[in-house]
């Protein structure tokens, strides 16, 4: 009963940390949003939302290598997260990598997020 006790307790301040970090990115404290983020993925380290909302912020603040090792980890964890398939893939495009770019936005369409094949189409005019 202990061990699920402590993965309780853990779970419980990832999603503290998790919220903290979504308040701070909306008062754009960027860099608390980063930190509180990261102490979510200290508490789990299999929280793919955490990595995907601390991949967004580190876009806010030109992290592009830091966003993308966090989408990768994201998707890794979550491999039909289209939404950070998505913004991965913009990532990409925006580095020049137009092939890569453009399998994000195709996987996350057939995962059902419409909006990828339009962004795709209006990022590759």
């Amino acid at each position: 009963m202990k061990i699920k006790s402590k993965a309780n307790k853990l779970y419980q301040k990832a999603l503290e940390y998790y919220s903290k970090g979504n308040c701070k990115k909306l008062l754009n404290n960027y860099k608390g949003a980063i930190a509180d983020f990261t102490m979510a993925i200290k508490y789990n380290p299999k929280f793919a939302e955490a990595y995907f909302k601390r991949a967004n912020t580190k876009l806010i603040l030109n992290d592009t290598n830091g966003a993308q090792r966090d989408y990768d980890k994201a998707i890794e964890l979550k491999p039909y997260f289209a939404e950070a398939l998505i913004n991965r893939g913009i990532t990409r495009m925006n580095e020049g990598k137009v092939e890569e770019g453009q399998k994000d936005f195709l996987k996350a369409g057939k995962l059902g997020l419409m909006n990828a094949f339009s962004v795709r189409k209006e990022l590759y005019r």
